[in-house]
């Protein structure tokens, strides 16, 4: 009956890590897209310079020119700080994913310790978590 609830509890816990790796995964996915978000706006932050420039040789038109470019560096400086934003809010995610897999990871090294110290044999865990004996030696470390 014990095998059980441990073999069920190691199921559950696996299906936890797998979560949280889903977790991760989903937090870097975030990190790429806010990155291309900063990548563009630093784009049109120069596309914005440019029109500036060109506003200065043209007198008459420079005026005008010169009115849009703010508005644009000013969109392009807003979309920066969202990026921003967006980084800053995926890197939380991403740490507190690492945290959980990190207590996860101590949870299980110490259910392993538990096993072992109670006389089960180091063969009879690593069948039992369908892991090597180096690996279990590994986690135990």
């Amino acid at each position: 009956m014990e095998k059980i609830i441990e073999d069920f509890q190691k199921l559950h816990e696996n299906e936890e890590r797998i979560e949280l790796q889903l977790e991760l995964e989903e937090a870097q996915k975030q990190i790429k897209e806010a990155k291309k978000a900063r990548e563009e706006a630093r784009k049109e932050k120069d596309a914005a310079r440019k029109e500036k420039e060109v506003a200065r040789k043209e007198k008459d038109a420079a005026r005008k020119e010169k009115d849009e470019a703010r508005k644009e560096k000013e969109e392009a400086r807003e979309k920066k700080e969202k990026a921003n934003r967006q980084v800053e809010e995926a890197n939380r995610h991403v740490e507190n994913a690492n945290k959980l897999v990190e207590q996860k990871n101590q949870e299980m090294k110490q259910i392993i310790q538990g096993m072992l110290s109670n006389g089960m044999s180091l063969e009879f865990v690593s069948k039992l978590l369908s892991k090597s004996e180096d690996e279990i030696m590994e986690l135990v470390k």
